[in-house]
């Protein structure tokens, strides 16, 4: 049995479609869902062996292998990366004002400071529990949402920025918000399961992209999201991992690297 992660938001039930819905062979999976940092935290401590992690948690152990050809990356707006206010703020007002951050985020958390510190901003940022949005705007004068949380807001609060449309503004490049990954010690010793995860993996996705209209309604009304809103949403996102997502993976490291977020990081990936 493989124990394989799964975030817990829309945007990772697309690619898991084909998967948990029997349209392509599993391979003898156990899946375990949860958002990103928790699924972190079980991958660090053996309690997964493959699993789906905000890319900036590549850089937090030295036991990972990266597997090819998957990523959630998106090429300018995301529409789940999103900062939110009741007031009537910019990005630019934010010298000195608290930015509330919830903990169940790690990549967003570092673009927002990376996109802050490129732009000459010093904000404060506060660690928050859970996703509640009025109850991180009484603490804080905007908060980062992320996921489903993100998406639900819109409509009803302000939004001040989506995170993928600033990064492509300064950068011109795509954000690469998660990475699928292996335990190095799992990958060693069952490199045939890994690949087999994998090729399921590869197979789903490839049955999202050809079935968008039919998975955005089961996913719309599944988080009760608007069904043409979340076919839009999904046009928006690539889970490829091509050359570009590669480059944009390396200087969105570099800068956090800048930004005294992480050290020096060795990119390595699964070959069976």
């Amino acid at each position: 049995m493989t124990r394989l992660g799964k975030i817990a938001f829309a945007n990772c039930d697309f690619p898991y479609y084909a998967f948990e819905h029997g349209k392509t062979h599993s391979y003898d999976i156990e899946l375990t869902e949860a958002h990103p940092v928790e699924l972190a935290r079980l991958l660090f401590n053996n309690e997964l062996d493959i699993s789906p992690i905000s890319s900036i948690m590549y850089t937090k152990h030295d036991n990972l292998l990266i597997l090819p050809n998957l990523s959630i990356t998106s090429n300018d707006f995301t529409k789940s990366v999103l900062i939110c206010s009741n007031g009537d703020m910019e990005l630019s007002d934010f010298d000195g004002k608290t930015l509330c951050i919830p903990e169940t985020t790690a990549s967003s958390a570092t673009l927002i400071k990376i996109i802050l510190h490129l732009k000459g901003i010093k904000a404060n940022f506060m660690r928050c529990g859970g996703t509640d949005i009025d109850s991180m705007l009484e603490i804080g004068d905007a908060a980062l949402l992320i996921g489903d949380s993100a998406i639900h807001a819109i409509g009803k609060y302000r939004i001040i920025a989506d995170l993928g449309n600033e990064w492509k503004k300064i950068t011109g490049k795509k954000m690469v918000y998660a990475l699928w990954v292996v335990r190095d010690d799992f990958a060693k010793k069952h490199p045939g399961k890994v690949q087999n995860v994998l090729d399921t993996l590869i197979s789903s996705k490839e049955y999202a992209y050809r079935h968008i209209s039919e998975i955005a309604s089961v996913i719309g009304k599944d988080k009760n999201i608007d069904c043409g809103f979340m076919r839009e949403y999904l046009h928006t996102l690539d889970y490829d991992f091509d050359t570009e997502s590669l480059e944009s993976l390396e200087l969105y490291f570099k800068y956090a690297k800048e930004c005294m977020l992480v050290d020096d990081v060795e990119l390595r990936f699964f070959k069976r």
